[in-house]
């Protein structure tokens, strides 16, 4: 059971007490679905099912709200391409002296993300991709490498984020002073999944497409995932959904099948995360058609746990 609360501490609830509390909740929960139906005017069915979509799901929610704005950014910057291809960087206290390289995972036909990032802050930027024989984007101190960091071409070079890193020469820069930008069609899993949180402390800022959010078989290693890039300091400043793919919901819940994320490590965390807002900035990917917004991520307050506390 649940209890609105308000803030993320838990609630502690001997067992003596368990009995009066689930008939009080219960009599708030059936006049919060009477109160919904008369609002709605609908029948009592539909009421329920309304509220019942407010409650947590398990791995799926959690995933879900891990997506939720924990940073918040003042300053935004789109580097890239018009539409699919650009994202937007936070440059709040983003100095060029802070920073020694950046990295472009998944190039293909277009990445002036390179040439952007090198034109703002004169630092060598590593290509990597194996489905292309030369790069999309040529500069100054832009470096490419027809490798992958993903193991499903067969024939083609794959080296892991360990390695991408160690053959641009730069493991051993501080913490907190690259730069990296990945999408590459779903092998941003697996790559995060086993790269060291010693080694992505390396970054300040991610920026990464996150794909494939409908296949619910795959929410816990993908809740695995943002688990490690938060416990690597990491929080999520933005969203943005690709509108080549649509969307996925559960109950209330609703995110883009593929989500356009910046990840920052160096913003403050936030008292409470709220659902990814629309900003300025933002372009849809697939040029003329609507783009996605109205993503929700974030529980509600009657959908925060309660860690019961039993006596012994």
């Amino acid at each position: 059971f649940y209890l609105c609360i308000k803030s993320r501490s838990f609630a502690y609830i001997t067992n003596s007490a368990m009995d009066s509390f689930r008939a009080a909740f219960l009599f708030l929960l059936f006049g919060q679905i009477h109160a919904t139906s008369l609002r709605k005017t609908t029948s009592g069915a539909s009421a329920i099912q309304q509220l019942a979509q407010q409650l947590p799901f398990g791995v799926t929610r959690d995933l879900f709200q891990s997506f939720s704005i924990c940073g918040t950014c003042n300053n935004w910057k789109r580097f890239g391409e018009e539409h699919d291809g650009g994202y937007l960087l936070c440059m709040d206290s983003l100095n060029a002296s802070e920073l020694k390289a950046a990295y472009s995972m998944g190039v293909q036909k277009h990445d002036k993300f390179s040439l952007d990032v090198y034109k703002n802050f004169d630092i060598p930027v590593f290509q990597y991709d194996c489905t292309v024989s030369h790069p999309a984007q040529i500069c100054d101190k832009c470096k490419f490498f027809p490798a992958c960091l993903s193991s499903k071409f067969p024939g083609k070079t794959s080296w892991t984020l360990k390695e991408a890193i160690d053959q641009s020469n730069f493991s051993n820069v501080p913490d907190r002073s690259l730069l990296m930008k990945m999408d590459i069609e779903r092998g941003e899993w697996p790559t995060m999944l086993e790269a060291d949180v010693s080694l992505l402390r390396k970054f300040r800022q991610l920026l990464i497409e996150f794909h494939g959010l409908w296949k619910e078989k795959q929410h816990a290693k993908f809740l695995q995932v943002m688990q490690k890039l938060k416990m690597a300091g990491f929080k999520v400043a933005h969203v943005h959904g690709n509108n080549f793919v649509g969307t996925y919901r559960n109950g209330r819940f609703m995110l883009p099948r593929a989500v356009e994320v910046t990840l920052d490590a160096s913003l403050p965390l936030m008292e409470r995360c709220h659902d990814p807002n629309y900003e300025l900035l933002d372009r849809p990917n697939k040029k003329g058609d609507t783009d996605i917004v109205g993503i929700i991520t974030e529980p509600t307050l009657l959908e925060m746990p309660v860690k019961v506390h039993h006596e012994h």
